[in-house]
Protein backbone atom coordinates (compact mmCIF):
# COMPACT_ATOMS: atom_id res chain seq x y z
CA UNK A 1 0.00 0.00 0.00
CA UNK A 2 1.57 3.01 -1.21
CA UNK A 3 0.63 5.93 1.78
CA UNK A 4 1.44 9.84 1.24
CA UNK A 5 1.41 11.98 4.60
CA UNK A 6 0.74 15.84 4.92
CA UNK A 7 0.33 18.25 7.48
CA UNK A 8 0.35 22.29 8.57
CA UNK A 9 -1.02 23.15 5.01
CA UNK A 10 -2.76 25.81 6.48
CA UNK A 11 -4.92 26.30 3.61
CA UNK A 12 -4.98 28.32 2.03
CA UNK A 13 -1.41 29.62 3.27
CA UNK A 14 0.41 26.73 2.44
CA UNK A 15 -1.92 25.37 -0.47
CA UNK A 16 0.83 26.62 -3.29
CA UNK A 17 3.11 24.43 -1.70
CA UNK A 18 1.47 21.27 -1.00
CA UNK A 19 -0.20 21.57 -4.95
CA UNK A 20 3.78 22.34 -6.04
CA UNK A 21 5.26 19.09 -4.11
CA UNK A 22 1.84 17.10 -5.46
CA UNK A 23 2.78 17.68 -9.00
CA UNK A 24 6.02 15.63 -9.02
CA UNK A 25 4.24 12.76 -7.15
CA UNK A 26 3.21 9.75 -9.35
CA UNK A 27 -0.37 9.06 -9.60
CA UNK A 28 -0.62 5.33 -8.17
CA UNK A 29 -1.29 6.70 -4.31
CA UNK A 30 -3.73 4.23 -2.38
CA UNK A 31 -4.06 6.33 1.09
CA UNK A 32 -3.68 10.05 2.23
CA UNK A 33 -2.60 10.92 5.75
CA UNK A 34 -3.33 13.78 6.90
CA UNK A 35 -1.66 14.99 10.50
CA UNK A 36 -3.66 18.22 11.29
CA UNK A 37 -3.49 21.77 10.27
CA UNK A 38 -4.53 21.37 7.01
CA UNK A 39 -6.78 24.71 7.42
CA UNK A 40 -6.06 28.21 8.85
CA UNK A 41 -7.10 29.18 12.30
CA UNK A 42 -10.41 27.74 11.98
CA UNK A 43 -11.14 28.29 8.13
CA UNK A 44 -13.22 25.37 7.88
CA UNK A 45 -14.46 26.36 4.52
CA UNK A 46 -10.59 26.09 3.04
CA UNK A 47 -10.49 22.48 3.71
CA UNK A 48 -12.93 22.26 0.25
CA UNK A 49 -9.86 23.65 -1.53
CA UNK A 50 -7.43 21.23 0.06
CA UNK A 51 -9.49 18.37 -1.39
CA UNK A 52 -9.99 19.68 -4.43
CA UNK A 53 -6.30 20.34 -4.86
CA UNK A 54 -5.96 16.61 -4.11
CA UNK A 55 -8.49 14.93 -6.77
CA UNK A 56 -7.33 17.20 -9.68
CA UNK A 57 -3.82 15.37 -8.61
CA UNK A 58 -4.89 11.87 -8.84
CA UNK A 59 -8.07 12.65 -11.04
CA UNK A 60 -10.30 10.60 -8.15
CA UNK A 61 -11.05 10.67 -4.22
CA UNK A 62 -8.01 8.33 -2.95
CA UNK A 63 -8.75 7.91 0.69
CA UNK A 64 -7.78 10.68 2.81
CA UNK A 65 -8.06 10.30 6.40
CA UNK A 66 -6.82 12.41 8.73
CA UNK A 67 -6.29 13.74 12.76
CA UNK A 68 -7.03 17.14 13.92
CA UNK A 69 -4.42 19.98 15.01
CA UNK A 70 -4.56 23.11 17.00
CA UNK A 71 -5.90 25.16 14.02
CA UNK A 72 -8.87 22.53 13.74
CA UNK A 73 -10.89 24.85 16.57
CA UNK A 74 -11.87 22.69 18.91
CA UNK A 75 -15.56 24.51 18.20
CA UNK A 76 -15.34 23.30 14.67
CA UNK A 77 -15.03 19.82 15.00
CA UNK A 78 -18.47 18.64 14.47
CA UNK A 79 -18.48 20.72 11.09
CA UNK A 80 -15.27 19.15 10.07
CA UNK A 81 -16.52 15.61 11.25
CA UNK A 82 -19.25 15.18 9.33
CA UNK A 83 -16.77 16.44 6.17
CA UNK A 84 -16.98 13.41 3.64
CA UNK A 85 -13.85 14.01 2.42
CA UNK A 86 -11.11 14.09 3.99
CA UNK A 87 -12.64 12.00 6.76
CA UNK A 88 -11.33 13.86 9.97
CA UNK A 89 -11.18 11.00 13.21
CA UNK A 90 -10.27 11.39 16.87
CA UNK A 91 -9.36 8.97 19.00
CA UNK A 92 -10.25 6.67 16.86
CA UNK A 93 -8.46 4.04 13.45
CA UNK A 94 -9.31 2.99 10.46
CA UNK A 95 -8.02 -0.62 9.08
CA UNK A 96 -7.29 -0.30 5.83
CA UNK A 97 -4.71 -2.39 2.85
CA UNK A 98 -3.53 -5.84 1.74
CA UNK A 99 -2.01 -6.62 4.27
CA UNK A 100 -4.37 -4.95 6.39
CA UNK A 101 -2.77 -1.57 8.76
CA UNK A 102 -4.70 -0.54 11.56
CA UNK A 103 -4.05 3.25 11.66
CA UNK A 104 -4.73 5.36 14.68
CA UNK A 105 -5.63 9.50 14.49
CA UNK A 106 -5.58 11.65 17.66
CA UNK A 107 -4.80 15.03 17.57
CA UNK A 108 -2.17 14.31 20.62
CA UNK A 109 -0.76 15.80 23.41
CA UNK A 110 2.17 18.28 24.45
CA UNK A 111 3.99 18.03 27.52
CA UNK A 112 3.04 21.40 28.90
CA UNK A 113 0.07 23.59 27.88
CA UNK A 114 0.28 26.44 25.63
CA UNK A 115 -0.82 29.94 27.40
CA UNK A 116 -3.97 29.70 25.81
CA UNK A 117 -4.73 26.24 26.92
CA UNK A 118 -4.03 26.95 30.83
CA UNK A 119 -6.36 30.18 30.13
CA UNK A 120 -9.59 28.50 28.71
CA UNK A 121 -8.88 24.59 29.23
CA UNK A 122 -9.77 23.69 32.68
CA UNK A 123 -7.28 21.38 34.23
CA UNK A 124 -5.62 21.23 30.74
CA UNK A 125 -2.31 19.28 32.28
CA UNK A 126 -4.60 16.78 33.91
CA UNK A 127 -6.67 16.70 30.07
CA UNK A 128 -3.54 15.89 28.62
CA UNK A 129 -2.67 13.09 31.77
CA UNK A 130 -5.87 11.42 31.07
CA UNK A 131 -5.32 11.54 27.58
CA UNK A 132 -1.96 9.80 27.66
CA UNK A 133 -3.90 6.96 29.15
CA UNK A 134 -6.51 6.61 27.37
CA UNK A 135 -4.33 6.38 24.14
CA UNK A 136 -1.86 3.96 25.52
CA UNK A 137 -5.35 2.21 26.63
CA UNK A 138 -6.19 2.43 22.87
CA UNK A 139 -3.05 1.31 21.05
CA UNK A 140 -2.11 -1.78 23.97
CA UNK A 141 -6.02 -3.07 22.58
CA UNK A 142 -4.61 -2.61 18.97
CA UNK A 143 -1.66 -4.44 19.77
CA UNK A 144 -3.34 -7.42 21.01
CA UNK A 145 -4.95 -7.69 17.32
CA UNK A 146 -2.09 -7.00 15.07
CA UNK A 147 2.00 -5.51 14.78
CA UNK A 148 0.63 -3.51 12.00
CA UNK A 149 -0.13 -0.39 13.80
CA UNK A 150 0.37 3.62 12.41
CA UNK A 151 0.46 5.97 15.10
CA UNK A 152 -0.90 9.69 13.75
CA UNK A 153 -0.97 13.02 15.95
CA UNK A 154 -0.59 16.58 15.31
CA UNK A 155 1.45 17.03 18.13
CA UNK A 156 4.73 15.50 18.02
CA UNK A 157 5.37 12.02 19.99
CA UNK A 158 8.96 12.81 20.14
CA UNK A 159 11.51 15.31 20.66
CA UNK A 160 13.93 13.78 17.61
CA UNK A 161 11.87 14.97 15.04
CA UNK A 162 12.45 18.23 16.44
CA UNK A 163 15.77 19.21 15.70
CA UNK A 164 15.89 23.13 14.66
CA UNK A 165 12.96 24.44 16.59
CA UNK A 166 14.10 26.39 19.90
CA UNK A 167 14.65 23.90 22.60
CA UNK A 168 12.84 26.15 24.64
CA UNK A 169 9.51 25.14 22.92
CA UNK A 170 9.73 21.63 22.51
CA UNK A 171 7.46 20.74 25.79
CA UNK A 172 4.89 23.21 23.97
CA UNK A 173 5.75 20.95 20.49
CA UNK A 174 4.99 17.44 21.73
CA UNK A 175 5.36 15.05 23.82
CA UNK A 176 8.24 12.39 24.82
CA UNK A 177 6.05 10.33 27.02
CA UNK A 178 4.04 9.16 23.71
CA UNK A 179 7.69 7.98 22.07
CA UNK A 180 8.07 5.63 25.56
CA UNK A 181 4.27 4.00 24.48
CA UNK A 182 5.61 3.78 20.45
CA UNK A 183 8.51 2.13 21.78
CA UNK A 184 6.94 -0.40 24.53
CA UNK A 185 4.51 -1.66 21.85
CA UNK A 186 6.61 -1.94 18.58
CA UNK A 187 4.76 0.48 16.56
CA UNK A 188 6.46 0.58 13.08
CA UNK A 189 5.61 4.34 12.27
CA UNK A 190 4.30 6.92 13.47
CA UNK A 191 3.45 10.47 11.64
CA UNK A 192 2.91 13.85 12.95
CA UNK A 193 2.81 17.67 12.54
CA UNK A 194 2.99 20.93 14.28
CA UNK A 195 6.62 21.48 13.96
CA UNK A 196 7.57 24.48 10.87
CA UNK A 197 11.08 24.51 11.62
CA UNK A 198 12.01 20.62 11.80
CA UNK A 199 16.00 19.90 10.24
CA UNK A 200 15.89 16.09 10.83
CA UNK A 201 11.72 14.99 9.51
CA UNK A 202 12.21 11.12 9.88
CA UNK A 203 14.17 9.07 12.47
CA UNK A 204 14.35 5.58 13.47
CA UNK A 205 13.97 4.78 16.49
CA UNK A 206 13.90 1.28 18.06
CA UNK A 207 11.60 -0.58 15.64
CA UNK A 208 9.59 2.60 14.95
CA UNK A 209 9.94 5.37 11.98
CA UNK A 210 8.70 8.93 12.82
CA UNK A 211 8.11 11.13 10.49
CA UNK A 212 7.34 15.07 10.34
CA UNK A 213 4.62 15.29 7.69
CA UNK A 214 4.62 19.27 7.96
CA UNK A 215 4.53 20.71 4.39
CA UNK A 216 7.45 23.10 4.91
CA UNK A 217 9.70 20.58 6.57
CA UNK A 218 9.96 17.96 3.78
CA UNK A 219 11.57 18.20 0.53
CA UNK A 220 9.03 16.41 -0.75
CA UNK A 221 5.71 15.10 -0.12
CA UNK A 222 7.10 11.25 2.19
CA UNK A 223 5.92 8.30 -0.01
CA UNK A 224 5.14 5.70 2.37
CA UNK A 225 5.20 1.73 1.53
CA UNK A 226 3.29 -0.40 4.26
CA UNK A 227 3.64 -3.96 3.73
CA UNK A 228 4.55 -6.73 6.05
CA UNK A 229 7.32 -3.44 6.97
CA UNK A 230 7.74 0.32 6.31
CA UNK A 231 9.49 1.85 3.77
CA UNK A 232 10.06 5.50 3.12
CA UNK A 233 11.06 7.48 0.19
CA UNK A 234 11.40 10.89 -1.28
CA UNK A 235 10.49 11.71 -5.11
CA UNK A 236 12.80 14.49 -6.74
Amino acid sequence: MKVIAISDVHTPQYLWMLKRKLEILDDDVDLIIGAGDLIYKGASLAINSLASAIVQKFNKFVPFFTCFGNEEYFNIEPKLKELKYPIYLDMDFVSIGNPEWSIFFTRGILAKPTAWQKRYIKNAEQVYENKLIEIRSIIENLRKKTDKIVYVSHYAPTYKTLEGENKESLELLGSEKIEKIILEFDIPLAIHGHSHHSTNPIVNIGKSTIINAAIMVNKSIPIITLEDGVKVEYTG
